[in-house]
């Protein structure tokens, strides 16, 4: 079972989960390609969010995606509004797909290997970015990651999944100080140390 805001989301019908997807409940992906259109501005993309969800009128909605644009520390807001997704840089891409998610003001932010297709440097800065606007939104996330970094720096608390299974659950140090699934034993056995 699967319980959102006191829901069971098993017993929701079709239009009532669609009235929570993208809306109560938003999703970033690995690739920030699979979220954003290429045949479209990202103005006019994320502006798509606040017309469809709050009804609200285009003047509105622009003015709600500039300023999300200028939340997620992207260099001059307007000319990012103004360009086709191919004319940003991937970190940037990702930036414009964290921006859209957030405009929704979700409660809940699923983040499935948000970094991956990132480089190093950028990477932290969008691991920062997200805690930031996690902070000031009050949104709650979920992050999908093999990224133990990852997760030790933005998480309170782990689920090791192992085969569809939840092998360990806990508060990260709880689990780290006491990890029993061999796989959880093999992750943290993976992360690079320096030196």
């Amino acid at each position: 079972r699967i319980k959102f805001q006191g829901k069971d989301m098993g017993e929701l019908s079709d239009e009532e989960l669609r009235a929570i997807r993208g809306n109560k409940i938003a999703m970033i992906y690995q690739e920030p390609m699979a979220s954003l259109n290429p045949a479209m501005k990202v103005g006019q993309q994320l502006m798509e969010v606040p017309l469809i969800h709050d009804k609200v009128s285009k003047e509105e909605a622009y003015r709600r995606a500039l300023e999300m644009v200028r939340a997620v520390r992207l260099p001059d807001p307007e000319r990012m509004m103004r360009s086709f997704p191919h004319q940003l840089s991937g970190g940037q891409q990702q930036r414009i797909v964290i921006a859209m998610a957030l405009l929704s003001k979700p409660a809940l932010l699923l983040l499935d290997e948000p970094t991956t297709a990132l480089d190093v440097t950028v990477e932290a800065g969008i691991v920062d970015l997200v805690k930031g606007l996690g902070e000031k939104f009050g949104t709650s996330m979920i992050f999908v990651s093999h990224n133990l970094g990852l997760i030790l720096e933005t998480c309170d608390r782990i689920t090791v999944m192992y085969s569809g299974e939840a092998v360990e659950t806990g508060k990260i140090k709880d689990v780290f100080d006491r990890m029993r699934h061999p796989y959880t034993q093999g992750l943290f056995r993976s992360i690079p140390l320096p030196g």
